[in-house]
């Protein structure tokens, strides 16, 4: 198992595991705590409002769960690129970390493991005590849901719509 670890900036107390730097922010589910997941890809709530905090990106073989993690949450999320990678919503995707999505197109479960974001919630600080361990795992096709209403992914159409009404 191999782990790569980076800094990553947080805006409105948010990263994303985004595929191919889509966000479909008109279909996140908030529902959840840690893990907003979307039509692609997914958000990851943190407790800081601005700033940046470590994120460790988890790669070969099973996640191991030793440390001192405060929460855990796990989502299906869908890769149609099959580029799934941790990005900042200001500073766009992490170079120096690894794609997620190795298998390609398609559901993959996301693990995310936090500490700390209790610690400064909502604030704004160079450097947070928040971590993160994220992990990607493809999902075995015959137990893998669709996200609650969505049957299949917009049309091309929609999404140049969507791509122009997020770029302002």
């Amino acid at each position: 198992m191999t782990y790569h670890e980076s800094q990553v900036f947080i805006n409105e107390g948010i990263f994303g595991v985004l595929d191919h730097g889509e966000v479909p922010i008109e279909s996140v589910h908030w529902s959840g705590g840690l893990i907003a997941p979307m039509s692609a890809g997914a958000m990851v709530r943190t407790g800081i409002n601005t700033g940046n905090v470590r994120v460790e990106v988890h790669t070969g073989g099973p996640m191991d769960s030793p440390g001192d993690w405060e929460e855990e949450a796990t989502a299906l999320v869908w890769s149609p690129t099959g580029s799934l990678r941790i990005e900042s919503v200001v500073d766009g995707p992490r170079s120096d970390l690894p794609i997620l999505s190795t298998s390609g197109p398609g559901w993959y479960e996301l693990d995310i493991k936090a500490r700390g974001r209790g610690r400064n919630p909502d604030a704004s600080v160079l450097h947070s005590a928040e971590s993160y361990r994220v992990a990607l795992r493809p999902a075995p096709e015959a137990t893998t849901p669709a996200p609650a209403g969505t049957s299949t992914l917009p049309d091309s159409d929609e999404e140049a719509r969507r791509r122009r009404l997020l770029q302002g």
